[in-house]
């Protein structure tokens, strides 16, 4: 079965940002020693869901040469692994988004990111299943589907039904 294991987004405050995850995938939160100043949610449902907060200049750097055979002792990168370093620049638009399920209501999701003086909105996409646009310190979008979005989103998104819709003619 395929998944989203764990992914990251860059954040002007790491901790917060992650907090409000843990509430949405029912994680804990914790610091994320890889990178500095970063944080994790990581969700109790044992889907292995993460969620990598890391300072807003963080960037992802390729590695140099290859695996030598030596493993890390603990949360440290390897000279060939990604090199995540805070030189990058910070971003308010970005095409990159994500979307999520959560056990939380669509209102519930939205009171949290009011909570954060975020953007969040409830949004119905062709009809086919509902989310809430929850827009991370109002820069990054992620796409939060609460249960019913969900199930709709799961008997939607499979390419035999999706296929059938995306193949009609563009919009406008």
């Amino acid at each position: 079965m395929a998944m989203i294991a764990h992914f990251s987004i860059p954040a002007r405050d790491p901790k917060g940002v992650a907090e409000v995850f843990g509430k949405i995938i029912d994680g804990m939160v914790m610091p994320f020693p890889v990178v500095e100043g970063a944080w994790v949610a990581i969700a109790h449902d044992g889907s292995g869901l993460g969620v990598e907060v890391v300072p807003e200049t963080s960037a992802h750097h390729p590695g140099r040469g290859v695996s030598d055979g030596r493993v890390a002792d603990g949360p440290t990168v390897m000279p060939w692994e990604t090199q995540i370093r805070q030189d990058g620049d910070p971003q308010d638009a970005s095409g990159y988004h994500v979307a999520i399920t959560s056990s939380l209501s669509a209102e519930q999701i939205i009171a949290l990111g009011q909570a954060k003086g975020w953007r969040a909105v409830h949004c119905d996409r062709g009809g086919v299943f509902d989310l809430v646009e929850l827009w991370i310190e109002n820069r990054a979008l992620v796409e939060v589907l609460p249960p019913e979005g969900a199930a709709r989103y799961h008997a939607f998104y499979v390419p035999e039904v999706a296929g059938r819709m995306f193949a009609g003619p563009p919009p406008g």
